[in-house]
């Protein structure tokens, strides 16, 4: 299961149990920015992407979302949910990740 490499820095935890979802909603763009590392390096691009200097991979932060670009052009994509305390990233796969 590839869950965003491209987002080096978390701290990975086993899925959560389904009680400690219950609570959780689509994490605002302001607070995944608030608390993912090296979001106020970003530049946008015309693409909509916003790139960090010297890094390839384009980042796209939305409500309750974060898109990776790859190089290549490939797109991988999570959803992100909060209680307001605990964060997760949802893969398509919907296995859940703490970070």
């Amino acid at each position: 299961m590839r869950i965003l490499p491209a987002l080096a820095g978390f701290l990975m935890l086993p899925a959560m149990a389904f009680a400690q979802t219950a609570n959780m909603r689509a994490a605002s763009e302001r607070e995944i920015r608030q608390h993912l590392p090296g979001t106020s390096e970003l530049k946008e691009s015309s693409s909509g992407y916003e790139y960090r200097e010297g890094n390839k991979n384009g980042y796209k932060i939305d409500n309750g979302q974060v898109c990776v670009l790859f190089p290549n052009k490939s797109k991988d994509c999570v959803s992100v949910k909060t209680d307001g305390k605990t964060f997760q990233m949802i893969d398509r796969k919907g296995g859940r990740t703490r970070f």
